[in-house]
């Protein structure tokens, strides 16, 4: 079983501003359950590059996503950011 910490109070912060939003809030819930009961949590998330090259990154809703590491030495997972993928990634999802 992996240990979740999150890196710093960014994941508090969002976790209240979504606080309203039930599918943010589930989705955040089950990531964190199936991460940490996971044999290998790198292989439910996906590999990100650029600025977050070392992250992972999995959806809890359609368009918001749970960013974190894998510390395989300590069996820790570091919760890095949850926020809409505009926000996270810096790009407009228009076609």
């Amino acid at each position: 079983m992996w240990k979740i910490e999150a890196a710093d109070n960014t994941i508090d912060k969002k976790l209240k501003k979504f606080k309203a939003d039930k599918q943010i809030i589930k989705g955040y819930k089950q990531a964190l359950k199936d991460l940490s009961n996971s044999n290998d949590p790198t292989k439910l998330g996906e590999r990100k590059h650029g600025q977050f090259k070392y992250c992972y990154g999995i959806h809890v809703s359609k368009s918001h996503s749970l960013l974190y590491r894998v510390f395989f030495e300590n069996d820790i997972i570091q919760l890095i950011d949850l926020d809409d993928h505009k926000n996270l990634f810096g790009r407009d999802n228009r076609s």
